[in-house]
């Protein structure tokens, strides 16, 4: 019997050391392993009476990497031997997003990254356990890291709204309208081309017939106008519409002894500059100022710098995109319109006729008194009517223009190049074209109409009826 509690009193020793060892072990690991919970441990922690418990009655299983696992009987042997309550956390919720998992090395310990300053602490519940916090990639311009980057939850916003300011080179297209850079001061209106090579090339064939009808002694010239969409129409949008370039290389290939002009390579040296209205169809003036300049050098005549005349400015312009196409976001986003008068005007007498030419009476060049939103009407003051001007230039030359709207901001630039100038809009013209430039003694004759005119059916329809009325 003795023999027997003897052996009995060996294993007790025997198993005292074991314990005494494994107790060793445990106390000789990194102090600072972060442990996780099962999900027996997190209802634990979720109860208000878990954090009362004895750690004596406590048994957690903790979740360790891939690479080690310490079971729960190893977790409560360190608690009775260090005397320090493992602490009861929520599980580490990863970003489903993240391909890289914490790195633990060989002892398992886990290495946080410095969280974003930008950022407040998360709410600790439990005042003795660690701040837990989940995980979300941050995009830097550094190599990938192999530790997952740490960021605290944004508290959401409750009380304000927050508010996405307008982007530019938002398009929009309003009552078939382009705008661009929608919503911004600086939107600009845009109509959309999609003129034709095969009513270009007609265009370009009654315009030979006027060279014909007229003889060598008057020169005929063709100014295709390109409008504002031809330099202004974004990159993602230009392949879906007409190319107004190719439109008038197409017109200028088909003209036969009339000459062309090559206003679009002009003015697209000075794109940077304020060239087209934003709100309204037209061209500003300046632009009308380079045009004219080409048109002044393809005919052999002088042309006066800018710096020689007065510039008029007038704020707050908002043009027909407004007015007739009710693009209504423009009244946010103003043109300043500016006109330029020349040195001569006092020297130069303006008479306006009817369409017939006749009832002749004394005006202006320019309606100053018209309203702002008007402002491009400040040239002639309408298109229903034939404009005669007598300049002090001495030179004998004498041009009738027949054009659109366009047309009517080239006269002021033009009345120190030639003698007299007739302006008649091809719309609103109740004459014979030739027999007309015959009784006015014309020299020279020159088609200013837009790209979109110059290949608009209708539009060539009328060039061709004056021709023959």
């Amino acid at each position: 019997m003795k023999r027997v509690i003897s052996i009995f009193c060996m294993l007790a020793v025997m198993t005292m050391s074991v314990g005494c060892g494994r107790e060793t072990e445990t106390l000789e690991r990194d102090e600072t392993t972060v442990t996780t919970a099962t999900t027996a441990a997190e209802e634990t922690a979720e109860s208000t009476t878990a954090e009362k418990q004895e750690s004596s009655e406590t048994t957690s299983k903790v979740m360790t990497d891939s690479t080690t696992t310490t079971t729960a009987s190893t977790a409560a042997a360190e608690s009775e031997t260090s005397g320090i309550t493992p602490a009861v956390t929520k599980p580490v919720v990863t970003n489903p997003a993240v391909t890289n998992p914490v790195s633990t090395g060989n002892t398992g310990t886990t290495k946080k990254t410095t969280p974003s300053p930008t950022v407040t602490k998360p709410v600790q519940t439990n005042p003795t356990a660690p701040i837990v916090v989940q995980t979300t990639p941050i995009q830097t311009q550094n190599p990938p890291s192999t530790h997952t980057a740490l960021t605290v939850p944004s508290v959401p916003q409750t009380d304000t709204e927050t508010k996405t300011e307008p982007i530019l080179g938002t398009v929009k297209i309003v009552n078939g309208i382009m705008v661009v850079d929608s919503g911004t001061a600086q939107a600009r209106a845009l109509e959309i081309f999609s003129g034709s090579f095969k009513t270009g090339t007609r265009y370009a064939q009654a315009l030979n017939r006027y060279k014909a009808a007229l003889g060598e002694n008057v020169n005929v010239y063709c100014m295709v106008v390109p409008t504002s969409a031809a330099f202004y129409m974004p990159d993602s949008h230009a392949g879906k519409y007409g190319n107004q370039l190719n439109n008038y290389n197409n017109i200028a290939a088909s003209l036969d002894g009339v000459i062309g002009v090559p206003v679009y390579s002009a003015i697209s040296q000075h794109t940077s500059e304020y060239l087209y209205s934003r709100t309204d169809y037209h061209w500003q003036p300046l632009a009308a100022y380079y045009a004219g300049e080409q048109f002044a050098m393809t005919a052999g005549v002088p042309y006066a710098t800018l710096d020689t005349y007065t510039p008029v400015v007038r704020e707050g312009y908002v043009g027909a995109f407004y007015a007739v196409n009710k693009v209504r976001e423009l009244s946010n986003a103003p043109d300043t319109f500016t006109y330029y008068k020349p040195a001569n005007l006092d020297r130069i007498s303006c008479t306006y006729y009817n369409t017939a030419f006749g009832n002749a009476r004394k005006g202006s060049l320019f309606f100053e008194k018209n309203s702002i939103g008007a402002s491009y009407t400040v040239f002639v003051g309408t298109d229903n009517c034939i404009l005669q001007v007598d300049t002090d230039v001495d030179n004998g030359r004498v041009l009738v223009i027949f054009k659109d709207s366009y047309g009517n901001a080239l006269v002021p630039f033009l009345t120190q190049s030639f003698s007299k100038i007739y302006l008649c809009d091809f719309r609103y013209f109740d004459r014979n074209a030739i027999s007309f430039a015959q009784q006015v003694g014309a020299t020279d004759m020159l088609f200013a109409m837009s790209t979109v005119a110059c290949t608009t059916s209708s539009k060539v329809g009328l060039v061709e009826k004056n021709l023959v009325k």
